[in-house]
């Protein structure tokens, strides 16, 4: 008699099925998730301090904001850097910015008609105080007449700043010829008709009392200031002032003295 197979007894070969992920997959994958849960959470609720803006209009700012446009490479993207304040001995007037009404550089007159110094400017810029100052300088130094110092860094209190001076020597006529007053036209007409008979020789300058005549009579000089700001942009502040003569410009010690009282007057966002 034939024996039975294992099949014909009815036994059977049973295949354990194994997960297609195993215990340790399974809890990569969880962490995977949490993770990418967590980054769309903090996507979609971090605040960079931006400021709101509506209808291209930035929402109640404050009159005495300091506001910089941090997106550098295109676009709008509003930063309140801080708010400045009154300086003794100035009066202060907001002037917008041609390019962006949303930005405003404050301006500061001194009331005192003598005053050496003939103005204060505090703005905001979207780029770093090392960069601004060497790049700023470069291009002041390229202007005919300017002498334009190393820059540097100080402080003001607790405040460190990056900063060059510059002073500026041209000749400019005083009196426009469109604002010569009637007198001064009928003066000069006459003198015309008397010289036109004379020489030639007789009525040209020498070129020595040519380069009198075209030696500087404005005698400018400033120190730009520019300090760290929050997301590495800057606060610039500028101290223009005007001499007499050469001899009579303020020390760099007095601009920055100058400067000292600006840096007091701006209170600055947290970093």
């Amino acid at each position: 008699m034939a024996k039975k197979s294992a099949k014909s007894k009815g036994y059977r070969r049973s295949v354990e099925k194994k997960p297609y992920l195993s215990r340790k997959d399974i809890i990569i994958l969880c962490v995977v998730l949490a993770v990418l849960a967590v980054g769309a959470i903090l996507l979609f609720t971090y605040d960079d301090g931006a400021l709101k803006v509506k209808d291209g209009k930035i929402v109640d700012p404050g009159e005495n904001w300091l506001i910089v446009n941090g997106n550098t490479k295109g676009g709008r993207r509003y930063f309140k850097l801080g708010e400045v304040g009154d300086i003794p001995g100035y009066t202060m007037a907001r002037e917008p910015f041609m390019s962006d009404d949303n930005l405003t550089q404050f301006n500061y007159t001194p009331e005192a008609e003598d005053s050496a110094v003939t103005g204060i400017t505090i703005s905001a810029s979207a780029y770093d105080p090392a960069r601004l100052a060497d790049g700023n300088a470069q291009m002041v130094a390229s202007v005919k007449g300017s002498a334009v110092s190393d820059v540097a860094t100080d402080r003001a209190g607790d405040v460190e700043y990056t900063y060059y001076t510059y002073t500026r020597e041209y000749y400019a006529d005083e009196t426009p010829a469109e604002e010569a007053s009637d007198e001064e036209a009928t003066t000069e007409e006459a003198s015309a008709e008397e010289t036109a008979t004379e020489e030639p020789a007789a009525v040209e300058a020498s070129a020595e009392e040519k380069a009198e005549d075209d030696a500087p009579n404005h005698f400018d000089q400033a120190l730009n200031a520019y300090v760290p700001a929050a997301n590495d942009h800057s606060i610039v502040i500028a101290i223009s002032a005007r001499a007499d003569s050469a001899d009579s410009y303020l020390t760099e010690d007095q601009l920055k003295e100058t400067l000292a009282q600006a840096v007091a007057a701006v209170t600055m966002e947290s970093k």
